[in-house]
């Protein structure tokens, strides 16, 4: 028994040492690009070339719009030397662009507001209140590591405590169900039950997180929002990235917890290690050192701007002051919002309805505890998708600016994740509005000069490429009868 823990000290030991070095690097490789989250199609290898597309397209340094701005790596890279306008409709992706293109000044020292966070009187209650359920993850992965997995797996499948607050109960041991009953209990002595102080434990812990990560967010939390309006973005952007660091999914997304079990509902035999790989992080750490990033970032002398906002609406109130509008929108039919769920209702901190999912004719909390009301775009939806990619060349074209779009090839004779809409089919939409669309691969096979006249070349389709869309027909005033809507 001894050996077994001495075992599984060890193990926790090279992983928080593996951690921070990984995180150790990130910081020192981070002066001249960051990665604020783990992104889905992020363009963090591409941002050089996209630079240069658009060098080549503008060379006055204009003002350059990127239209779905994300993580916001793209806007940072190219507000170094451009004006950037950064555009996105979730507001997490607003507060990670405010942080990276508008730093502000710190309000106090990095190690002062961390300590701040960590002796609160609201830490202090919020530690009071789920306490047991940190023991109690303690004790399941203690029983892991000597052989016996299933209160891991219980912890993994049931441990959410707002799915259990619906009443989705059913399969939850005994164990389990009266410690979160008790929290539950504290919760509500002290009238915190469906307020935002604790919301990242109530939805996302014993699922995306431990509990005691969860406690420990929501108390850097509390102290986010206790903030000046005008210092938030910095600090909640720092809190994003620690989130995104820390959190136990494939990948680092927050599509889907962990699956605990097999097909046949056997535990799977790596679940321990998964469990800790992440789960053994001390957010406090991670915070620091993201912290010191954001505020270590040189304040800008360009005017940036960060809008919230929808790409149609954001697009009629541009001028031809903007040179590039540079568009990565999501073309397949999986949703963004999706991934990146827990990032948003972080920063909104609204206690938001939850989906729910309707399997055998019974109805249930979603697994992944997602937002009732996420955000469902239009270039994803195969009926809408054609219509919104009209939209935005023509409200681009309007202007005068060149469009500067970013698509993930896919084989159609593979079993890949299919696009929304094919190559060809943009084209089609692009040469509507623009009599130049040029086609430049950022994969293997490359062709770096805009004036190729071979558009049949080879594509990688494991590589990027940009359609680069130039001299907006009449001066972008197109007839809108020629606006095709499927």
């Amino acid at each position: 028994m001894n050996e077994t823990l001495d075992k599984e000290y060890n193990f926790e030991k090279k992983i928080k040492t593996d951690n921070d070095i990984q995180l150790n690097l990130f910081q020192s490789a981070n002066n001249a690009t960051i990665r604020p989250i783990h992104y889905l199609g992020s363009k963090l290898r591409l941002l050089k070339t996209i630079s240069e597309v658009i060098d080549e397209v503008d060379d006055t340094s204009g003002v350059v719009c990127d239209l779905f701005s994300g993580s916001g790596t793209v806007a940072k890279y190219l507000s170094a030397y451009r004006p950037v306008i950064s555009v996105d409709i979730q507001e997490y992706s607003r507060v990670l662009c405010s942080a990276l293109l508008n730093p502000n000044e710190s309000k106090y020292s990095v190690s002062e507001f961390v300590e701040m966070c960590k002796n609160s009187n609201h830490s202090k209650l919020l530690k009071k209140c789920f306490i047991k359920l940190e023991q109690y993850e303690e004790k399941c992965i203690k029983e892991g590591a000597c052989g016996n997995l299933e209160p891991i797996c219980d912890l993994l499948d049931n441990g959410s405590i707002i799915t259990y607050e619906k009443g989705y109960r059913e399969d939850i041991s005994y164990q389990l169900s009266n410690t979160i009953e008790e929290c539950i209990k504290n919760i509500c002595e002290l009238k915190l039950n469906d307020r935002a102080q604790v919301l990242v434990t109530r939805y996302f812990g014993g699922l995306y997180f431990s509990y005691k990560q969860a406690v420990e967010i929501d108390c850097i939390l509390e102290q986010v929002f206790n903030l000046e309006p005008k210092y938030r973005d910095t600090y909640l952007a720092a809190l994003l990235s620690t989130a995104s660091d820390v959190v136990n999914t494939v990948g680092k997304q927050f599509a889907q917890p962990i699956k605990a079990r097999n097909s046949d509902g056997s535990p799977k035999k790596n679940i321990l290690k998964r469990l800790q790989k992440d789960r053994i992080i001390d957010v406090f750490e991670c915070y620091e050192k993201w912290l010191n990033i954001y505020l270590s970032q040189e304040k800008s002398n360009k005017n940036h701007k960060i809008i919230k906002g929808d790409y149609a609406d954001v697009l009629e109130t541009l001028d031809d002051t903007v040179k590039v509008v540079y568009a990565d929108p999501p073309y397949t039919r999986y949703h963004y919002s999706r991934y990146y769920h827990v990032l948003e209702t972080i920063c909104l901190r609204d206690n938001p309805e939850v989906s729910m999912n309707k399997a055998h004719g019974i109805s249930r909390v979603s697994r992944g505890v997602y937002r009732k009301q996420r955000h469902q775009s239009p270039f994803s939806i195969k009926s809408e998708s054609y219509n919104a990619f009209d939209v935005m060349f023509q409200k681009v074209s309007r202007i005068n600016a060149t469009l500067i779009l970013s698509y993930s090839p896919f084989d159609e004779t593979k079993e890949s994740t299919p696009r929304v809409l094919t190559i060809s089919q943009i084209e089609e939409i692009a040469k509507k509005y623009y009599t130049s669309v040029e086609i430049v691969s950022v994969g293997e096979f490359s062709h770096s000069k805009l004036n190729h006249n071979d558009k049949n070349f080879e594509i990688n389709y494991n590589a990027e490429i940009l359609i680069v869309c130039k001299n907006a027909i009449n001066g972008g005033e197109n007839n809108e009868k020629h606006n095709r809507k499927i």
